[in-house]
């Protein structure tokens, strides 16, 4: 296979995969009470894109979906009314780099299950703290009433992303138990 038609592969293999995780960001589970959703294992497609394909596809695609993330959510930002630079910190760590760090999995192909079903909890780990900076830094004042901001984060932030690390980890475990799977992403046993 020639270069370029091993990158058209790719950039395909990746736009299905962008595609993918926007139609199960749709499919939520359950929305908390003050905001969050757990969506139907929505980062596993841009997850395993890095595992496949190494970090330059994993930060490349993360990165894209990150764009048609904030453009699809940039209504409903916009309406909140925040100054030009709380826009900015909330558009960067609510969105661009929230979900680019979803990229970090593709350190993790190669290698055997344990070591993907890692750098998918780690993608997902770090888009947790980029949220969580985002809430003790931007929605410090929507804390008010709670003794402190970092609790106020940690409770609202990881309320969701919690619960979306370890159905992401459950779904991956028994995903990577397929022979095929586990062949399609060139893991080892």
């Amino acid at each position: 296979m020639t270069k370029t038609t091993s990158n058209v592969r790719l950039l395909a293999e990746s736009a299905v995969m962008i595609a993918l995780a926007l139609v199960l960001n749709m499919i939520v589970f359950f929305t908390l009470p003050n905001g969050g959703e757990v969506t139907l294992f929505s980062m596993l497609p841009i997850l395993l894109i890095g595992i496949k394909n190494g970090p330059k596809w994993g930060f490349g695609t993360a990165f894209v979906y990150s764009v048609i993330q904030l453009l699809l959510s940039l209504a409903k930002v916009m309406a909140w009314g925040l100054s030009p630079t709380v826009l900015i910190m909330c558009m960067l760590f609510d969105y661009l780099i929230a979900y680019t760090v979803l990229g970090v999995s593709g350190f993790f192909g190669g290698g055997g299950r344990l070591r993907a079903l890692l750098g998918v909890c780690l993608g997902i780990a770090l888009r947790f703290v980029c949220h969580f900076i985002s809430g003790i830094t931007i929605w410090a004042t929507w804390a008010d009433g709670f003794a402190s901001v970092m609790l106020y984060s940690l409770g609202y932030n990881g309320s969701y992303m919690l619960a979306e690390l370890v159905l992401t980890a459950v779904v991956t475990a028994l995903l990577l138990q397929i022979p095929q799977i586990r062949k399609l992403l060139d893991l080892h046993a």
